[in-house]
């Protein structure tokens, strides 16, 4: 069964279910991850093309390191995300995603997640997956905060990484223009993988909610 992973930039899909997405790939499933938008607009000092070069071919490698070769740039410029989001042709790109790849599950960011462009994939999904006539279930996922803000009392999908959680590590090495935030986002997700471990009964576990 397909599963699409959803996300605003490409580290977003390591930190929030990159055990998950090397799991279910040595279980043979196939697992496709689209990212929304490309980051070169947030870094100045770097010629954005090579600065949007460079990323792709991080992520590629880190996605790769999962055994996923299966990723969409959509490239989005997020700094006209409001605009961007509405875009019809932007809409279309997402409907023939869903149509051609008829996907069981999707992975996607908390819809309280703190960072906006986050907030805001979850809310194209959402609508999107409204007007489809496809029964897809959505399971949500935060990397901004160690705890969710709201919806806590969802059901929960624990996902056992504890195999693969030394090579989801590996995988974020990879984003070496990202290193200043990710010492951040890594303790943040260390610790929601190590809790989510703890409540499901092994070493480590990714936590994601039922949103649908």
């Amino acid at each position: 069964m397909t599963k699409i992973i959803f996300v605003a930039h490409a580290d977003d899909g390591v930190l929030g279910c990159g055990g998950t997405i090397a799991k279910l790939i040595r279980q043979k499933e196939k697992v496709i991850v689209v990212v929304l938008f490309s980051e070169e607009n947030n870094h100045t000092l770097l010629d954005t093309s090579i600065l949007k070069e460079r990323k792709t071919k991080e992520a590629k490698r880190a996605f790769g390191l999962l055994g996923c070769n299966n990723i969409i740039f959509l490239g989005l410029k997020e700094l006209k995300i409001k605009k961007q989001i509405k875009n019809s042709k932007v809409i279309n790109k997402i409907e023939k995603i869903l149509e051609k790849y008829k996907p069981y599950t999707i992975f996607t960011h908390a819809p309280d997640d703190p960072h906006p462009a986050h907030r805001i994939v979850t809310e194209l999904i959402k609508k999107m997956l409204i007007k489809s006539k496809q029964k897809i279930e959505i399971y949500t996922f935060t990397i901004s905060t160690p705890f969710r803000l709201i919806k806590r009392n969802r059901p929960k999908l624990y996902i056992d990484i504890s195999k693969t959680y030394k090579l989801k590590n590996k995988a974020l090495e990879m984003f070496k223009s990202q290193r200043s935030f990710m010492l951040y986002y890594k303790s943040i997700v260390w610790l929601r993988n190590w809790l989510g471990g703890f409540k499901a009964g092994s070493k480590y576990a990714e936590v994601f909610t039922k949103d649908k």
